[in-house]
């Protein structure tokens, strides 16, 4: 298969799984910020949600990695680490800084995260750049 094939295969599925994990993890976002729960509160319980969802998916179902569960969750938890701790960032900048609206910031700081992420996983976690996608499972 081709690199760019394989790479999109990933690309899709990264990015189909990753809609369904941002709908839960906003829906707790916001369902937190509703009831009256701050933005960072509201943000780190999103984030921990997707944080369990995104790890199986992508073990299972992105990169179907047959790696030991423990040092590849080992793993997924510093790049989620990294990419969080980015995402708190770019938020609290564009709460302070920038005085944008609460739901704008974390859609901001969303983009961050999985922009960080995606590559994170992808050629650290999973190493899947060392057995591409079968197209036909």
């Amino acid at each position: 298969m081709s690199r760019w094939r394989s790479e999109s295969a990933y690309l899709g599925r990264y990015a189909g799984s990753g809609a369904l994990n941002t709908v839960g993890g906003f829906a707790v976002i916001f369902l937190l910020m509703w009831l009256g729960v701050s933005p960072f509160i509201a943000n780190v319980s999103g984030y921990l949600v997707g944080l369990i969802l995104g790890f199986f998916a992508s073990k299972k179902f992105i990169f179907r990695s047959e790696g030991h569960i423990t040092s590849e969750g080992i793993r997924y938890l510093a790049a989620f680490l990294a990419s969080f701790v980015l995402n708190l960032l770019v938020l609290r900048f564009a709460l302070d800084s920038l005085h944008w609206n609460a739901n704008l910031a974390q859609l901001l700081a969303a983009a961050t995260y999985t922009a960080i992420m995606y590559p994170l996983t992808r050629w650290l976690v999973f190493h899947a750049g060392m057995n591409p996608p079968r197209l036909d499972k």
